[in-house]
């Protein structure tokens, strides 16, 4: 049996806006939240495969982890919208990585802003796949698109290696802004080459002056075992 809690928040509209059919056309699939400045992946696995967001009507909204959050949307001006009369299921999950991110997500990123304006904007990516941002009273953001997004799909798109080809050096962007990186330099045949541990920076210099030429992997993994690997050649 399913337990709802409500959050009873009264709404003081100055002016209606009508609803954005461009949020309610369509099923988010959250691909990213950054909390703090921290970005999180969402998780993945045989409890939570992904999370949703839908538009309703009328003028309603759900999300969930293992909790349902659902909440009457009122729009408060273009491209921003409150929330109100919210309540939430009180499914609790039985992983604990679900449980830290449902807190982050519902708690910190929702709940926590039920008075305030959220502010959203809707893009077209290179893919032709809509990309929804929605950010709240803090500049916190969670980031959805139309599709699905694995968490390797997400990951690897935070990482971007240049110049490809390299001569001497090789320069590692990030969008991460703290935590430590484990990079390592495989040949084409597999073999590791070098292995060196450090903090993230928006940009990173990699020598590879002492490489012949030729194609290698670059191998990056965070403090959270998450791993992606970058193919670049060597002149």
């Amino acid at each position: 049996m399913k337990h709802i809690i409500l959050f009873l928040t009264i709404p003081f509209f100055q002016s209606s806006f009508a609803q954005d059919i461009k949020l309610f056309d369509n099923i988010w699939n959250l691909h990213n939240l950054s909390i703090g400045g921290n970005n999180y992946i969402p998780p993945s696995n045989d409890e939570v495969n992904f999370v949703s967001l839908n538009f309703f009507e009328p003028d309603q909204m759900e999300t969930m982890v293992c909790d349902v959050l659902s909440a009457d949307v009122n729009f408060t001006g273009l491209d921003q919208f409150n929330l109100f009369n919210a309540g939430s299921t009180f499914d609790d999950c039985q992983i604990q990585a679900n449980t830290d991110f449902e807190i982050l997500y519902l708690d910190n990123f929702f709940e926590a802003h039920l008075n305030d304006d959220f502010n959203y904007f809707i893009e077209i990516d290179g893919n032709d796949e809509k990309i929804l941002t929605i950010t709240n009273s803090s500049n916190d953001q969670a980031i959805y698109g139309d599709h699905i997004l694995s968490s390797q799909d997400f990951y690897s798109s935070q990482f971007a290696i240049l110049p490809n080809p390299a001569k001497n050096e090789l320069f590692l962007t990030s969008k991460y802004t703290s935590g430590t990186l484990t990079l390592k330099i495989f040949n084409i045949e597999g073999k590791l080459l070098s292995t060196q541990t450090l903090e993230v920076a928006n940009k990173t210099s990699i020598d590879v002056s002492s490489l012949t030429s030729g194609i290698y992997f670059l191998n990056i993994e965070d403090e959270n075992g998450n791993t992606t690997t970058k193919k670049f050649i060597k002149q």
